[in-house]
């Protein structure tokens, strides 16, 4: 995001410029399309084209797969993945990210992150669906203040057990409160709301 040029709304693919719907909660849809296990990679491509742009392409799938990649890096919704190599140099397929390393859910997490954003900017994120662009959403998504709930959350799940003797008391509340807002399993998410 430059504060000096406005931010795109177009995508421009052999010539011809598509208007790119990348309000945040059609981000937020693409995700859950691309984690729903019941569709093929092949499906979440076509889907996902179809849900930015409106449009469906005929090119082959490789075709649109380079071109729905190339959005979702250009337009910072997803970094591709550095290049990896064992240690005779051979080229490693890439590592999906860590689950241990999040520590946060858009789905689990959603309640606390509306009020977190009506809290600290008086946003309504209802109201603001197809209005405020993905990019808009996340700066704020990362300037919220620690005094919202959803970042306390977050700074329990991350915080280091407390080290030493005479921390019994600190470690078993720590040890409660890391359970009660630990984020679900993978396949859990659906049927903890």
């Amino acid at each position: 995001m430059k504060l000096q040029y406005r931010l795109e709304d177009t995508v421009e693919i052999e010539d011809v410029s598509y208007p790119i719907d990348l309000s945040f909660d059609t981000v937020l849809r693409l995700f859950d399309l691309l984690k729903d296990p019941v569709l093929s990679e092949s499906e979440k491509i076509l889907l996902g084209i179809n849900l930015l742009l409106g449009v469906s392409f005929l090119y082959d799938i490789e075709t649109q797969n380079t071109i729905f990649l190339s959005i979702l890096e250009t337009f910072d919704i997803w970094e591709k993945p550095k290049p990896r190599y064992d240690k005779k140099g051979n080229k490693l397929k890439p590592k999906m990210k860590e689950v241990a390393d999040q520590h946060f859910s858009f789905d689990y997490d959603a309640p606390n992150i509306y009020a977190a954003f009506y809290q600290a900017y008086g946003i309504d994120l209802f109201d603001q669906r197809g209005k405020m662009s993905w990019e808009k959403f996340i700066a704020l998504f990362g300037g919220l203040p620690d005094e919202t709930r959803f970042r306390q959350i977050v700074s329990i799940r991350t915080k280091k057990m407390p080290t030493g003797k005479g921390n019994k008391e600190a470690k078993d509340e720590l040890r409660k409160l890391k359970k009660l807002y630990a984020l679900p399993k993978e396949g859990e998410e659906d049927e903890q709301k």
